[in-house]
Formats: structure tokens, C-alpha cells, sequence
């Protein structure tokens, strides 16, 4: 018999364990920071009281997101991962959440389908294992933009409140930021890193629709930042800009997904990287 319980410390080990069977590099703080944010967003399904399957889910208000679902093989098809997938739902819709976002893999579409997911756009996972380049932002950037500036205008463009996600990486020891600042009060663009380990992830990058070239700017300083290490990063397959300049910098693309939606997706275009898999 199936139960769902919220995540203990003592799951982590379990959840490590099991996510990286499917090698997505998570560790114990990746859980740790998914619970710090939402306590009761992390999930573990056990079968008779043995942990069989892990699943993750945060709330910005209105938006919400859904991640890291996985189960044993042995438990699959067994109605295990609708199980997760509608105690997700109910816990965030309880919360108020009125749009669910996921990234799908592609032979999982049909299985979030069946739940009222729609796809929105592909996302495409791009890894360069240690970064080199010569290339210069040519722009003029501030490092530690106003807050409550930056958070309104990821905002505007993410369609929820992220502050306190965006806080949390920005108080990291290694998070990078950049912004392209039209005036203290005003935001062009921003772009954040955050690494565990020897990994450094990047993004969220969101930038103005008519300032492309401001958001391949911020691009560009991150990686000089970044320099040696491992990256990977979130590209939506629209973003073809973005992508051409990466592959000229040794990036490869690793896997595609999709980008699903329970309700009226409220994210725009102007998100050229998202933040994470798990987050949006």
C-alpha cells in the first residue's frame, strides 16, 4: 500500500540515492534548500514503510512548480507516480496556486497529459564540462542590484513572486549576479549562478524582449565568471541566439524537454533561462 509523506531528513539520503540514478547531479542540499523553501514541498512515497519514490513542489503565489518526480522501476506502473503527481497538485492548489508549471521528459508527456498538462515550448539541458572563453561583455553591469528593484521586474516577467527563492541564492557564499541596470530604479536584464560542488548552474537570465543583445551580454559575463567549471544551464529551444553563441563556447546539449502547464501558463518569453528544473 502506497503512502505520501513529507520528506524527512532522514529521506535525503534515499532521494540522493535514487535521483541520480537518472544522473541529475542532485545532493543533499539541493533537498535541503527545496524544503527550506517550501517545508512541506518535498515529497516521499513509501510502499509498507520502505521509501520508493521522491517527488518535489514549490508556490509563488499564484504560480507553482512541480519536479524531480521518481520511482523505484519496480514500483513503476503501479499507479505510484499519480499518486505523487495529484498530491502535488492538491497541496499546491490548497495554497492558492492557480498555475502548475513541470519540465517533462518527453516519453512522460502523455502520463502529465492525462492530468491536464499542456505543452507550452521545448527546453533544451546544455552542459560544457569546463568553460573557456575570450569573449568580453561589452556593457556596463551592477553587481548588487536594488532588491526589491530586480524581484519586481523578474516579477513582471515570471508572472509570480520569486523574491524569496531569488534572495536565498543571492545570499549564497558562491552566487554570481549581474544586472544591466537602465537606472537604479530600472532593470534591462539580470542573470544569477549558483554552484554546489564543482557544478555551477546558471540562470534564472531574464531579460527585456527588445534588449536581446543585453541578455547575450549577461550571458557572456557569466561564463568569464565562471571560468574552469562545470555549467550547466536551462535554454527554452526559442532562444536561438543564445543557443548558436553557446555552442561556439563548447557547449553541447545535453537533453530536450517540455515545458507543461496545469492552468494559464503566466511565464513570457523574456525568461531565457530558467533557473532550475525542479523551480521554473
Amino acid at each position: 500500500m502506497f503512502q505520501v509523506k513529507v520528506m524527512s531528513a532522514k529521506d535525503y539520503g534515499f532521494a540522493v540515492d535514487l535521483t541520480n540514478t537518472m544522473n541529475w547531479n542532485m545532493t543533499v542540499a539541493d533537498f535541503r534548500f527545496n524544503q527550506f523553501l517550501e517545508p512541506n514541498g518535498c515529497l516521499t512515497l513509501f510502499s509498507n514503510s520502505v521509501p520508493v519514490g521522491v517527488a518535489t513542489c514549490i508556490s509563488f503565489g499564484k504560480v507553482g512548480w512541480f519536479g524531480n518526480l521518481i520511482i523505484e522501476q519496480k514500483y513503476q506502473r503501479h499507479g505510484a507516480g499519480r499518486l505523487l503527481l495529484e498530491h502535488a497538485i492538491s497541496y499546491l492548489q490548497s495554497k492558492g496556486v492557480e498555475t502548475i508549471g513541470i519540465y517533462a521528459y518527453p516519453y512522460l508527456k502523455e502520463f502529465y497529459g492525462k492530468s491536464g498538462f499542456k505543452t507550452d515550448i521545448d527546453l533544451t539541458v546544455m552542459r560544457n564540462d569546463q568553460v573557456h572563453t575570450n569573449i568580453w561583455s561589452s556593457i556596463e553591469l551592477e553587481t548588487q542590484p536594488d532588491f526589491s528593484v530586480l524581484t519586481s521586474f523578474d516579477n513582471q516577467f515570471f508572472g509570480a513572486d520569486r523574491s524569496r527563492l531569488l534572495k536565498s541564492i543571492m545570499q549564497e557564499k558562491n552566487s554570481i549576479c549581474y544586472a544591466s541596470m537602465v537606472s537604479k530604479k530600472e532593470v534591462n536584464g539580470y542573470i544569477l549562478s549558483k554552484t554546489s560542488e564543482n557544478i555551477a548552474e546558471v540562470g534564472p537570465l531574464v531579460c527585456r524582449p527588445d534588449k536581446l543583445d543585453v541578455a547575450l551580454e549577461l550571458l557572456k559575463a557569466m561564463l568569464l565568471r565562471l571560468e574552469n567549471r562545470r555549467v550547466l544551464l536551462y535554454l527554452p529551444q526559442n532562444q536561438r541566439g543564445l543557443e548558436e553563441f553557446l555552442l561556439r563556447a563548447g557547449f553541447r546539449k545535453d537533453f530536450s524537454l517540455s515545458r507543461m502547464f496545469l492552468g494559464m501558463p503566466k511565464i513570457q518569453n523574456s525568461i531565457h533561462l530558467a533557473e532550475s528544473l525542479e523551480r521554473g
